[in-house]
């Protein structure tokens, strides 16, 4: 199985500096534009599916390619952004999402690293268990690396860089591994 992780487009916390923001933080006119450049670069992947977060950032970013493509977006809570986890992880704890007035269920705002470890393993469930062979995931850049460790069982977590757009793409198999990690799909 082929896995592409993408990170949304830039958003105004991102061109900040914030390291994370909440829900509803959505694209500058630098991401939407962002967004349109991807398409062609990820068309060469040929994905069969995309699953994505639901937040409106993740969304924005996919949906033109999603339409060239004319692929489904399957959104996914667990897919969501999470906290960043340093040092030890946390004891996993039980999974809670809520219905958002978007219309797609969401983690609680103020959810525990357990939680958010909780869905990383969630996540990584739900992408190795498509029926498809090449699978494009679109989400954030906390998540990304939670998942790359959890995919790639790494005996110490790792820091795995992801800037706005960037492109890891993983195989998995009888052995796991990195094509590449953060290749740039547009201009940042």
């Amino acid at each position: 199985m082929e896995i592409f992780l993408l990170r949304h487009a830039e958003t105004k916390a991102n061109r900040d500096g914030a390291l994370a923001t909440g829900s509803g933080d959505t694209l500058t006119p630098h991401g939407r534009s962002q967004a349109q450049s991807i398409i062609e670069g990820l068309m060469e992947f040929e994905v069969e599916a995309i699953l994505s977060s639901p937040y409106p950032r993740a969304l924005e970013t996919i949906r033109p390619f999603a339409q060239a493509a004319k692929l489904e977006v399957d959104v996914h809570p667990c897919l969501a952004e999470g906290q960043l986890v340093l040092g030890e992880s946390p004891v996993q704890e039980e999974l809670k999402y809520f219905r958002h007035t978007s219309g797609y269920d969401y983690p609680s705002e103020h959810e525990a690293a357990g939680a958010f470890l909780s869905r990383v393993v969630e996540a990584h469930k739900l992408i190795v268990s498509q029926p498809f062979a090449r699978v494009l995931v679109v989400t954030h850049g906390h998540m990304l690396r939670e998942l790359l460790n959890n995919i790639l069982s790494m005996p110490n977590k790792t820091r795995f860089p992801h800037e706005n757009c960037g492109l890891t793409h993983v195989s998995v198999g009888e052995v796991n591994m990195v094509n590449y990690v953060n290749r740039p799909m547009c201009s940042n």
